[in-house]
Parts: C-alpha cells; structure tokens; sequence
C-alpha cells in the first residue's frame, strides 16, 4: 500500500514543484492520491473565480471587440465543462481510496483531467487570437495559475499508485486487441443495460427512441440542429436516443448541450452524410468555434 510522502517530494515530481509547494499545506503528510484530491479542490475554486472573472468581463460589451467576445464565451462554455470534468475526477477518488480505485475509474480521471488542460489551452489560444488578453490583465493571472494548478494536479494524479499501476498498453499491439472482455465476449467499458451481446449474435442497442433527419423532408427533421434541440432529457438507463441522418451535404454547425447526453448519429456512410461549414479565424470566428461538430 503506497505510504505517506512530504509535499516537497511529492511535488518533486510534478510539472512546477515550486508552484506546487505553494499550494499544499507544509505540514500535510499525505500520500500522492491525498495530495491529488487536495489539488483537485483547489482547481475547483479556481475555476469558479475564473468563470465569475469572466463572466463579469462578458458584462461590458461595449468595450469589447466582436473577437474579443466570442473568445470570451468560448472561454466561458471551457470554464463550465472545466468545473464538471473536477467534480466528476474528485467525485470518483472520493468514491474510493488510492488501492481500491478500478483502472477504469483511474482512466476516467486521467482522461478528464488531460481535458481541463486542453480547455485551458484553447482559452488562451482565442483570448491570444482575439488580441485581448495582456499582462496585468484581470482574467491574466487567474488563466495562468489554474493552467499551472491543473497541470500540477494531474502529474500528482498521475504519480500516485492507483494510476501508476495501471494496465500499461503495449503500443505494438491493435487497439482491439488490448481490449479487456467481460465473459459475454463484450469489451470492459460497455454497459451491459443499453448493449445486449449473444453467443453467436450481434450487438443489440437498446434505445428509447429514434428520429430521421432528411433535406428532403421525408424525415422527422430537416436540419441536425433542429433533431438535437428536440432531443428528450436521458440519463442513459433506457438506452440511446437515435438520430439517423440521411446522405447529404449538411451546412451547419451542429452543438451538442452538454445536458443532451446519451445521443447517437448515424449517418448513411463516409462521403454520403457530410456536415460542413466556413467558419475561420480570418473571417472573425474563433477556432474553438470553427468545428461543424
């Protein structure tokens, strides 16, 4: 079982070990996992005075740029989904403790944590396109430190026994291949109340419910968007909801609320069902904002 370290070697071995020292309590004792959930709540405050600083700059259009505000809001929406990824992560070590943390609970952490930093880098990406952010800035130190604090966590995190040990992935082997299988031949990660597997037979999905989007209008919709928006609140216990959208060229930005989960798209093949746009950074969109999907 892995023992209790002083801060100052635990953060030997992070990203910034002074930073990092900075923030934990010089007279802890804990292990590396304790250190992380400690971290983890401290991202939590920093991304909420963050949001609030952002929120509280979005406030004076006037003196705003159209760039400048759409790097805003793009940075607003990383803010939010930035909050959810640390109480899913901290929700999950809470629920166990560093030997008893499941490698997939250990791989969803990871993954969300390696994605609060992404966010981080993309704000400050658009804030940087945009011509906005300066030093000496308001939203300038807070957008630094939580970048630091968020990559400082997930190398306490990622040093800790429960990630350390890990399965580790053989990168000369296929993907598919590495898969872990329960004993109806199903891959670990599938949730065996949507998927159905059978000796002998193929996946059944399980849904509550299915929509046809077609530009024809032989369908329930004729735009993706407008089959999102209509799609119901689902928590996933009944299965997915279907949205099958037929062969065409699709002009338009489709977004997925982070409230609409559990929704499938399926579409008629590869270059049958495409969905395109134009947006670009010389036009006065951001990057974040370019993507059709």
């Amino acid at each position: 079982a892995p023992g209790p370290v002083t801060p100052d070697h635990a953060c030997s071995f992070t990203t910034d070990p002074s930073f990092c020292q900075s923030l934990l309590p010089s007279e802890s004792l804990s292990n590396f996992y304790g250190y992380g959930q400690y971290l983890i709540k401290k991202s939590l405050q920093q991304s909420a005075t963050f949001s609030s600083l952002i929120n509280e700059t979005i406030k004076d259009k006037a003196a705003l740029s159209p760039r400048a505000a759409a790097a805003l809001e793009d940075c607003l929406l990383l803010s939010e989904l930035t909050t959810d990824f640390l109480v899913n992560s901290l929700s999950t070590l809470d629920s166990c403790d560093s030997t008893s943390l499941a490698e997939d609970q250990a791989d969803l952490v990871h993954t969300l944590m390696s994605g609060i930093v992404t966010n981080q880098r993309t704000c400050l990406d658009a804030l940087t396109q945009a011509s906005f952010l300066q030093r000496g800035h308001k939203l300038y130190a807070p957008l630094m430190n939580g970048s630091q604090l968020y990559s400082v966590s997930l190398a306490m995190l990622t040093n800790s026994w429960a990630f350390k040990h890990r399965k580790a992935v053989d990168p000369g082997r296929k993907l598919l291949d590495d898969l872990r299988v329960g004993s109806d031949g199903a891959p670990h990660w599938v949730n065996r109340n949507i998927f159905h597997f059978a000796a002998g037979r193929r996946m059944a999905l399980q849904t509550v419910g299915s929509v046809v989007v077609a530009q024809d209008g032989s369908g329930n919709y004729r735009t993706i968007s407008e089959a999102i928006a209509a799609a119901p609140a689902n928590d996933g216990s009944n299965g997915y909801y279907v949205i099958n959208v037929k062969a065409g060229v699709y002009q338009e930005y489709v977004t997925i609320p982070k409230t609409k989960k559990y929704i499938m798209m399926v579409g008629d093949g590869m270059g049958k069902t495409i969905i395109t746009g134009n947006r670009n950074v010389v036009d006065g969109s951001t990057t974040f904002n370019s993507a059709t999907l």
